[in-house]
Formats: structure tokens, sequence, C-alpha cells
């Protein structure tokens, strides 16, 4: 058995251990979190360790662990304790330490898919800026949670004294009863300047947090860049037009948007069609069976031709996909025709070659297009999405999850979340209940050790805003062979929460048959990936036993009138079934068709007001970065119920209905 706790240990063991006086050696901790840009280390406190041997390890002194930890004011250093230490460097690093002290740097921990590149953006310094301050780095091979020194010029937010003198910035801090117009009335700004200085408010105001307050001048405020996004040119609201409310993102705030050409546009007087130009890999010519010599039987032909299909009754298998993707494609343009709007449709048969993409571009029905779909693979998105760019026009990309062509293209949306916006927004549901017994169970597999890691970073991170913090209970099971005791890391006296970040089919199955015997004596949810839907040898009333949750940007409730209306015409225009990609088709094109008819062809900046009924999925576009693209973060959690019926939660559900407590 090997068990590895990241935050608390509950101990079990007989209390003669704990009689120990000899104190024990202290290990820098591997576990940190990033508290308002402060790096911090996670120390559990073993039997025997003192304030004072921990205190030399870290390199902080004992005055300020406990500034950091209060409880040390009243209770004595226990066994199993969590402690919050300020990041120091090793002691014999003095110069770094000196600089850092001086509030010379930031230290920024890396999550996964963020590059120097991405970093020079975030912070406005150059890449060889960075690499200076962090002499041997590689920036081909950055690894999550590794620590990279920035040079903080005017971004660097200290810990203590505010509000700081910042030339940019005040930092306010937020007290009870306070609410984010009530901010912006004693500082007289707009609430769109709030959100767009404080990412996390996207996900609400927190007491006790600190915010940026962006300095104005006067002329600032009466002067604005037609260029500038419209969430950014609300000056005066009036109070009687505000709903105090968190901002969610699953609910759209209409004071974000304001800009006159998205309330204005009408396409009644647009005097053309939409020219919309759909890219996919139909493989058309392959289709055509081959004709195969009368000395040639099927079984021999179809070792011979591998890529043809050899009779007409068939498809070839990379045609039908895509196909279905293009058949809901063809749904939702009948529906938008039939409701007024006048499109002309160019498809495009891409053949997964980029020769034949380099050619299409060049057509002139293509360059007259506003708004392109495709193409899906990587290196065909590449040569499309520069051409996009550069002659500033919309792209969607409508499956990879691959991020990398949303740095440099503000053209660009991405419809398939990243695995990291996936796990960010299940982290973010995960810390809304810091009373529980949470336990990470995974087997340390270089394969996953990238998602275990992420999911664990973001866990913590969330659970740092949270009041309750340092009475977080967790714990991490590397599960190695089948001796591994789960049970010991249960708790029966409250809710246990079990992340399992893993995609190997045997190795979850193995584990949810263990936790579901467990589940007569433990209050058992688990949590889990999308993937685990397609898993064929999963016990699905284990799922349901353990209120199974994940996080996921697509699912069809077949329950649904609007779906089940789509399905019965979908049966009846193509005598098929259609699969997700059916409903991926037409969920993408009715939504940016509609916004085209709504708010015209440049209606980027006028999605946070859209509202649109899809069939499997809520967009939800934001910015990676200020002169990026937009990724979509409509990503709801998904709940297995112990009533047998699967429930989809929506886009930041409240906690009440995503516990699903009885």
């Amino acid at each position: 058995m090997r068990l590895k706790f990241s935050l608390f240990f509950f101990f079990l063991l007989h209390t003669m251990i704990f009689a120990q006086t000899e104190p024990v050696e202290v290990v820098r901790s591997d576990d940190k979190i990033v508290i308002g840009r402060e790096v911090y280390y996670i120390h559990v406190v073993k039997p025997g360790q003192t304030l004072y041997s921990i205190s030399r390890v870290y390199n902080v002194p004992q005055k300020e662990l406990i500034l950091e930890n209060p409880t040390l004011y009243v209770t004595d250093l226990q066994a199993g304790q969590t402690l919050k230490i300020p990041f120091r460097p090793e002691a014999e690093e003095e110069d770094i330490a000196h600089e850092e002290q001086r509030g010379d740097f930031i230290l920024h921990t890396i999550e996964q898919g963020q590059t120097l590149f991405s970093l020079s953006r975030t912070y406005d310094v150059g890449i060889d800026e960075i690499k200076k301050h962090n002499p041997g780095l590689d920036e081909d091979n950055l690894q999550i949670s590794q620590v990279v020194r920035i040079p903080a010029r005017q971004v660097y937010i200290p810990r203590e004294g505010f509000p700081t003198r910042d030339d940019r910035y005040i930092h306010h801090k937020v007290e009870r009863g306070e609410t984010l117009f009530s901010i912006s009335r004693m500082y007289d700004i707009p609430l769109s300047a709030l959100y767009n200085a404080n990412e996390k408010l996207a996900w609400g105001l927190k007491y006790g947090e600190y915010i940026k307050i962006p300095r104005y001048e006067d002329e600032d405020v009466a002067e604005h860049d037609p260029a500038d996004p419209p969430d950014k040119l609300i000056d005066e609201i009036a109070e009687d037009d505000i709903v105090e409310r968190p901002w969610q993102p699953d609910l759209y705030d209409p004071v974000l948007v304001a800009d006159a050409e998205c309330i204005s546009f009408d396409y009644a007087r647009f005097d053309r069609p939409y020219n919309v130009s759909l890219l996919l890999p139909l493989f058309v010519e392959r289709n055509w069976p081959v004709e195969l010599p009368d000395t040639v039987d099927l079984e021999e032909a179809a070792e011979l031709y591998p890529e043809y299909v050899l009779s007409v009754d068939e498809l070839y298998h990379g045609t039908v996909p895509f196909l279905e993707f293009y058949e809901g494609v063809m749904m939702a343009v009948d529906s938008l025709v039939r409701a007024g709007l006048s499109v002309v449709l160019n498809v495009y048969d891409t053949e997964r070659s980029t020769e034949k993409v380099r050619e299409i571009i060049t057509r002139p029905e293509f360059r007259r297009s506003d708004l392109i779909i495709g193409p899906v693979y990587p290196e065909n998105m590449r040569i499309v999405s520069d051409w996009a760019r550069d002659n500033r026009v919309n792209i969607v990309s409508p499956l990879t999850t691959r991020r990398e062509f949303l740095i440099d293209n503000p053209y660009l949306f991405q419809v398939t979340p990243s695995a990291t916006a996936e796990l960010e927004q299940a982290s973010i549901f995960i810390s809304n209940f810091p009373s529980s017994n949470f336990v990470l169970i995974h087997r340390d597999d270089p394969f996953e050790r990238n998602t275990v890691d992420a999911f664990k970073n973001n866990i913590f991170r969330h659970f740092s805003y949270n009041s309750e913090f340092e009475n977080l209970v967790f714990k991490e099971v590397i599960y190695t062979d089948p001796t591994v005791n789960i049970e010991q890391s249960l708790v029966k006296d409250g809710k246990n929460i079990v992340i399992v970040p893993s995609t190997d089919q045997a190795f979850v199955s193995n584990i949810l048959m263990r936790l579901n015997i467990l589940t007569r004596n433990y209050d058992i949810t688990i949590f889990g990936l999308n993937e685990w839907q397609r898993f064929a040898n999963i016990e699905v009333e284990y799922l349901h036993n353990m209120e199974f949750h994940f996080a996921s940007p697509f699912y069809i409730n077949y329950n649904d009138r609007n779906v089940t209306r789509f399905l019965a015409r979908f049966r009846e225009k193509f005598y098929t079934e259609p699969s997700h990609y059916g409903f991926q088709g037409y969920d993408i094109m009715f939504y940016f068709l509609q916004a085209m008819k709504t708010y015209g062809p440049d209606f980027r900046d006028c999605l946070p007001v859209m509202r649109t009924e899809l069939l499997q999925a809520d967009f939800l576009f934001r910015k990676a970065g200020r002169q990026s693209g937009l990724e979509n973060n409509g990503i709801s959690i998904v709940r297995y119920g112990r009533d047998m019926n699967i429930q989809r939660l929506g886009l930041n559900a409240r906690v009440t209905q995503q516990t699903g407590e009885r």
C-alpha cells in the first residue's frame, strides 16, 4: 500500500506514535498553490516536527508562519495539521531571495497549456527578458507546477499594504455587503472595467479578496477607441436597470454590452446573402467503388484497397462522421432560411490535404466568405486560420481541442474546449464543498501525470479562495496494485468526494467496483472524466450509486422537446440516426448564423448579450488573451443521479443543485 496525502492526513494509527520526542526530518512539499499572485507551499505536519525545524527548511521566520496560519496563535503545532507557507528560495540563493523580497518579481506557477509566449502576453514582458531572469529555462519543455520568475514591472501586487501605490490600479478589499455595482459607483467607473481588470469576477465577488480598480483620468472615461470591444464602452447605466447578483457564465449580464452596433443592426436592410464556407474532409473520391478484376474476391480486395469502398452500399469510414456533421449543418441552414435568412453555403472537400486547402483559399467565391467553418485537422486549420486573420474573417474551429491557433488570431472561435478548460470548471465546482473529505486516486502513470497535476493544482487554487481553506481535508491515494486500502482514506461521518482523473478503462472499472462495495458504509460522490461515458465495461449502476459527476461542454437530453423534434426531422430527411457529429453541426451553424442575422457579420463583440437555445451545448465564448481568439467555456456539470436519471446542471450551477444532497 502506498498512500500520499497532499493536504490533511487524518491519522488512524496508535496514539503511541504521537509520543515521539525526537524531531523528524522536514522535507519541502512539492504541492504549491497561488493566492493573489503569491506562491505558497502546502505542508502537512508530521509527528515530531517543530515550528522551528519547519521554518528552517522553508527559509521563513517562525513569526511569519504564525501570521500566515492564525490557528497557531491558539493551539500548538499538531501532527496532521496543514500549514500554508510562503514560497522562499533555498537558503543558499540569497541574492534571488533579496530580489523577490523587494518585489522585483512575480513567481508564476506554470499551468497546463501555458508557454513563454502566453506568459509574455499575460504580463506584458518580453520572452527574452523572462529567459534572462530564469537561467537554464527550457522554453520548449515547460513543466506543470514549475515556478517562473516574471519581472514585476507595474503588474506586481504585493501581499501587504493594500491599497498599493500603483499607477494603473487601486487595490480594493471587498467588505461584507459590497456588490460590484456599489464598488463601481464608489470609484465612478463602469462595471465592464471591473470585469476586464479582474478575470476572477467571472465567478462572483468574494468577501475579503482584493480586486483591481483601474485608475481613470477624466478624458479616459469620456473618450473611447471605436476599435474597443463593446463591453468596454459603457459609461453610464441607470441604477434602476441593474439587477444586483453575482455574474454567472450561464446567464450573460445584460450590462456588459451596450454598443449601438449590436443593438441597432437591422438584417432586413442588409442587401445581400451571407457567404458561408464549410471545409470538411468528406473524401468524396474515395466513395466511388473500386472496379475489381473478376479474379479478385472481396476479402482480397479489402487488403488491396483499404482506403476505398468496394460497394455502392457502403461509405468510406473517414467520410461518415463529417457527412453527419454536414447533415446537421443543412438542418440548421434550413431552419434559418425559413426564418428569413439568406445564405450562400459553399462546401469544400479538403480530403485532409494541405495542397487542396491551399488551392481552396485562392478561389474567388471562398475569398468572399463572411464566415468559415473548418477545417478540422490541425495542419489544414493553420493554413486557413492565417488567411482568415490576415483578411479579418471570422473562422470557427469545430472539433479540435488544441489551443495554439487561438493565440494569434482574434477572429477564431474554438468550439470544443480544451482539457484545461474542462478541468478548470470541474475544479470550480469541487471547491464549493470545503467541509467534505476529498480523496484523489491515481496510478502515478507518467502518461496521466499532467492531467493529475493540473487537476490537483486547479483544485488547490480554487480552494484557496475559500475562507475555510485551513480546515480542508484532501488525501491522495496512489493506487499501484489491488492491495492498496482505499477504505482507509474515507470517513464515515461526512461526505467523501472521490476524484479519479483517468481515461484508462480497466483502471477506472476496477476503482468503481471497489468503491461501489464501500457505498454500503460510506457516503461517496465520485468525479471523473467525460470519456467514461464511452467505456463499455463499466456498470452504469455504479455510476448512479455514487452520483458520478463530470464536466462536459456537450450533453444530449433525449427528453428535451427540441432534441426530439430534431431527431424526427433528421430521420425523415436522411433515413438514419444522428450521432454527436450531427448535433454538433447543427448547433455550430445555427449559433453563428443566428449571430450574423441578429448582429451582422461583425458579431464577435455582441455575443455576451446573445441567447440562443441549442441542442447539446451552451456556448460561452471568452478570449484566451488580449489579442487572442475566443474559446468556448460553456462547460456544464453532468450528474448521474441515484434516481437513475442523468441531469445537466448547467453552467456554474448552484451548489445545492450540484451536490444532489438529500
